[in-house]
């Protein structure tokens, strides 16, 4: 009986490791980043880890750009205000929340002028400060900024 009771204090404690983990995320991508702070086109892996999220990029099998989105945005171990971020990187402000959005494939502006597609969505957004086109299908992100001169193509792989 005894035996019997570790047995399953054992299970019981596998199995609480494991449901701490199901809200990990791994996905290898392809991306292409162009603006007037960052140019890039490289393979990586998108991450979301409970809360956070992290696009770890490398060139010639070595991680040169790593991306941390939490409360607050990490370039490379610099740490940003996300309005300040987006002000530095798309030459906009934005939301707050914008690059997090794009990342995880989500409407923008809670689904602005939203319309649906076979496989996703696009939305054709304008206003003085910007004129965005983003498309999300089923293994590709585009997001273009026509004023900020801003395109991030990312391409899920496998």
């Amino acid at each position: 009986m005894k035996k019997v009771f570790v047995f399953f204090l054992i299970l019981l404690f596998f199995d609480a490791c494991a449901i701490k983990n199901q809200n990990n995320f791994s996905q290898s991508i392809a991306i292409t980043i162009n603006s007037p702070f960052l140019k890039m086109s490289d393979f990586g892996f998108l991450i979301k880890e409970n809360q956070a999220l992290n696009l770890e990029v490398y060139h010639l099998g070595q991680a040169f750009f790593n991306l941390k989105i939490k409360d607050k945005i990490c370039l490379n171990a610099v740490c940003y205000d996300k309005r300040v971020f987006n002000k530095k990187f798309f030459k906009n402000e934005y939301y707050d929340d914008i690059l997090s959005d794009i990342l995880n494939a989500k409407p923008l502006w809670q689904g602005k002028k939203i319309q649906k597609t076979t496989d996703g969505f696009k939305q054709n957004l304008k206003a003085k400060n910007y004129e965005i086109f983003y498309e999300v299908s089923k293994n590709k992100i585009i997001f273009f900024d026509k004023v900020s001169r801003i395109k991030i193509i990312l391409n899920y792989q496998g």
